[in-house]
């Protein structure tokens, strides 16, 4: 009986406050008046429906300003610190009213990593004591015994607050919630220190309302030592000072105090005073119009009659009453549940639309950045390869220019030659050491003025016949010496400086291709032509009659 006991007001401190909520539930037809407003604003609004009882108002308000951090909604943005506190108060709100644990616990672990992510330690108090909440309840819904996960949690927000040392509430309450866990003699040697730490935590003036707190730690710390008069004495006196202006608060607060009592009564066997305070808690109910604090106050009192007294007509009394409340209260819960039902499939409606809007504007961000990144990126290459090409197109100039130049010096070069061999008569002589100078000059002379060289089949022999030379080898060696160089070479040179001139002459050559004028000038090969081109004047044969044609502002180098 003790334990069934222990469970059943476990729940009534978990539900206490489910008549009051359910009597001013607020309407999903307010989302499209609220969803505009500010975050700051609906958090406001949130915490006075909080306050006195109307869940469903409370959940809304919260639910959009969470939304709003998870769309990234930049008309109306979520600080971290308020998307914290939003879904906080989802927790405790599908943890007592609406009895969802795994959504309350979603909401939390989301609030957890935010208060740590951010180093909100005073919220990451307040979402370790919620969470310890939905364990609690677990368990009472489970009928199981406290377990150290449990009780770790709840050290773990009070410690918490204190280490924050931001808000006095908070320490007072996480410290409560710990501190009662430990009307137990075995988790009070195990943790007594931390009610010491508790009571020297000094109240301030503000929250002198909250001197019950200290009062039932007190009480704790005199169980501790066995003072069980004194403890009773304490825990009356904390429950008479119970005050606070959140009807909720008060009503858990309260219960917390009296579950106690009951506690301690039932296992030191004072069954008397422990239906005493059964009764006193059911007559209090009934005065209320609470029909389920009445089922589960003349439930405890029907298993009392029943199992201990075993006095059947006591027993039958209450188990009748027993029945009468709950079917009373099933009867305004199925009611309720159908209300609730409807109002939580919305909500989820609208957070499906939520979350998969922020899918479609992660995707199109996604989207966005990767042409955009893909842009960039074609961008550059565009501007590396235009620059690439100026530099080369500027390059390309200068070695144009470079080669008009030799052009032009080989050309003053050519005038001098011509002039100093006007109409010459040459004669078969043998050439020797005196004679090589010139045996030179008729040899260039020939070079400069003689279409032949511009023949395909060109060759040393016809060079030693035109210079009326005796052997072949005498004109090779002073071509050797002249232009350090062998005759292929040299006529090459000579073919593609004409080369040149003619890509340079639009007026009499422009009909011809380059290949045309490879060929004009003796080279049966055009890749040879190519090669030999590339190689004199650095540029390539389009290139060279590209930098040829006059420049246009377009493409006129910088």
């Amino acid at each position: 009986m003790a334990k069934k006991a222990l469970v059943i007001l476990w729940l009534v401190v978990a539900v206490a406050w489910l008549g009051a909520a359910a009597s001013g539930t607020g309407r999903l037809k307010n989302y499209d008046i609220w969803k505009d407003l500010p975050s700051k604003q609906l958090m406001q609004m949130g915490h006075r429906f909080y306050d006195v009882g109307k869940a469903d108002s409370a959940l809304l308000c919260y639910n959009i300003v969470a939304n709003r951090y998870h769309s990234g909604d930049k008309h109306n943005s979520t600080s971290p610190r308020q998307a914290c506190s939003a879904l906080n108060k989802l927790g405790i709100l599908y943890t007592h009213f609406f009895i969802d644990h795994a959504k309350a616990n979603r909401y939390l672990l989301e609030a957890q990593k935010i208060a740590k992510d951010n180093h909100f330690m005073t919220l990451l108090s307040c979402t370790y004591t919620n969470l310890g909440n939905i364990k609690m309840m677990n368990l009472i819904y489970g009928d199981s015994i406290m377990d150290e996960e449990t009780l770790q949690m709840n050290r773990l927000a009070f410690h918490t607050a204190l280490e924050a040392n931001e808000d006095p509430l908070v320490i007072i309450t996480s410290g409560f919630n710990w501190i009662q866990l430990l009307d137990d003699t075995t988790n009070y040697k195990r943790f007594h220190q931390d009610i010491d730490l508790f009571l020297k935590y000094p109240l301030p003036d503000s929250l002198r309302q909250y001197e019950f707190a200290k009062t039932f730690a007190r009480a704790i710390q005199e169980r501790g030592k066995k003072n069980y008069d004194t403890y009773l004495q304490l825990l009356d006196s904390a429950y008479a000072h119970v005050y606070h202006k959140n009807m909720l608060s008060k009503e858990i607060f309260g219960e917390q105090i009296i579950n106690s009592k009951c506690r301690f009564f039932i296992e030191q066997r004072r069954d008397k005073e422990a239906v005493d305070l059964l009764h006193e808690q059911l007559h209090k109910a009934q005065n209320k119009g609470d029909k389920y604090i009445s089922f589960v106050y003349s439930h405890s009192l029907y298993q009392y009659y029943r199992n201990i007294k075993e006095d059947s007509i006591m027993g039958d009394k209450f188990e009748l009453m027993a029945l009468r409340y709950k079917d009373e209260f099933m009867n305004q819960t199925h009611l309720l549940d159908a209300e609730k039902a409807e109002f939580l499939f919305q909500i989820d409606e609208i957070n499906a639309e939520v979350q998969e809007l922020t899918a479609r504007q992660r995707l199109t961000k996604a989207i966005a950045w990767t042409v955009a990144a893909f842009t960039l990126i074609v961008l550059v290459l565009l501007y590396l390869l235009w620059r690439k090409y100026k530099q080369e197109q500027e390059k390309n100039r200068k070695l144009y220019e470079n080669n008009l130049a030799l052009l032009a010096a080989e050309e003053e070069r050519r005038q001098q030659i011509i002039e100093q061999q006007q109409a010459p008569k040459y004669q078969s002589h043998q050439v020797e050491e005196g004679e090589m100078s010139d045996l030179l000059h008729r040899i260039l002379y020939v070079m400069e003025t003689s279409e032949e060289i511009y023949d395909n089949d060109f060759s040393l022999e016809r060079l030693t016949e035109l210079v009326d030379a005796t052997s072949k080898n005498y004109v090779s060696q002073v071509l050797n010496g002249h232009y350090h160089q062998s005759f292929p070479n040299i006529v090459n040179e000579y073919r593609i400086r004409e080369a040149c001139r003619r890509i340079n002459d639009p007026e009499h050559y422009g009909h011809l291709t380059v290949e045309g004028i490879a060929q004009s000038v003796g080279f049966g090969s055009y890749p040879n032509f190519v090669t030999n081109f590339k190689k004199f004047t650095g540029l390539t044969p389009n290139a060279y009659r590209k930098q040829s044609k006059p420049q246009s502002p377009t493409n006129s180098p910088d």
